[in-house]
């Protein structure tokens, strides 16, 4: 299931209340960038509202309406509020995860990784400790 969330802010501009809105893929946010989007940037763009523009300024006081969650995005939205830290937390692991998995099924045969509670915990540890070496490099 892919991660997406859609973002509206409502806000008023010369007597108008305006809400624009913007779907957003996490994912492809995600892979190409290594991290979630400027928000702000991405329903402004999305919206054709110039980044030096008032419209542009009253965005960050508007009323944030987070919606449409789908995947890991819909575990990280809470009463209406999106956690990105929860949600970077969570695609990290799971794509963490999904490379363990394909270490297993390709070296050990293991289709079912989470089958292997004791092997899991092997590859994490290993992940670890690796990572952990070659950042004291």
């Amino acid at each position: 299931m892919a991660d997406r969330i859609t973002l509206s802010i409502r806000y008023s501009f010369k007597g108008e209340t305006r809400e624009p809105s913007v779907t957003l893929d996490l994912d492809r946010a995600m892979r190409e960038e290594g991290r979630l989007p400027d928000f702000l940037r991405a329903l402004a763009g999305a919206n054709g509202i110039d980044p030096y523009s008032y419209d542009y300024e009253m965005l960050p006081h508007g009323d944030f309406r987070w919606s449409g969650a789908e995947g890991l995005a819909a575990e990280c939205l809470r009463d209406g509020h999106f956690d990105p830290a929860c949600f970077e937390q969570r695609w990290r692991e799971r794509e963490r995860l999904e490379a363990l998995r394909a270490i297993a099924r390709e070296h050990l045969d293991v289709d079912d990784l989470d089958a292997e509670p004791g092997l899991r915990a092997a590859l994490l540890e290993a992940w670890r400790r690796g990572r952990a070496s070659a950042r004291s490099r």
